[in-house]
């Protein structure tokens, strides 16, 4: 496993007797390349996070805009106030007696 940066920055800083190990370039860079590809890999996810979000926000949206359009649809096919139903009498149904006139209607 390679070494940490801060373990090969207390190398560098307190080298000892033999001085900076041979090595410590080779290492600096493998641990930086480490540092790099850890780096871009949660880049890449949070990429990934945000892309899908995204996608299910223009989803919602999409939805959003279809249940308005059946919304307006709706709003637009019922009954104007003033204007009778297509199967109502324009009257109001006064022609057939009235609220009493269900009363005296015998349903058996």
């Amino acid at each position: 496993m390679p070494k940490s940066f801060e373990e090969l920055m207390q190398e560098f800083q307190n080298p000892g007797e033999n001085g900076i190990p041979e090595t410590f370039v080779t290492e600096l860079q493998e641990t930086y390349q480490n540092d790099l590809s850890i780096r871009d890999a949660a880049i890449a996810e949070r990429e990934q996070q945000l892309a899908d979000a995204v996608n299910a926000q223009a989803e919602r949206d999409a939805e959003i805009n279809r249940l308005k359009a059946v919304n307006y649809d709706l709003i637009q096919s019922a009954p104007k106030a003033g204007n009778p139903a297509p199967n109502e009498q324009p009257d109001g149904g006064a022609a057939q007696g009235g609220i009493e006139s269900l009363f005296d209607r015998k349903t058996l």
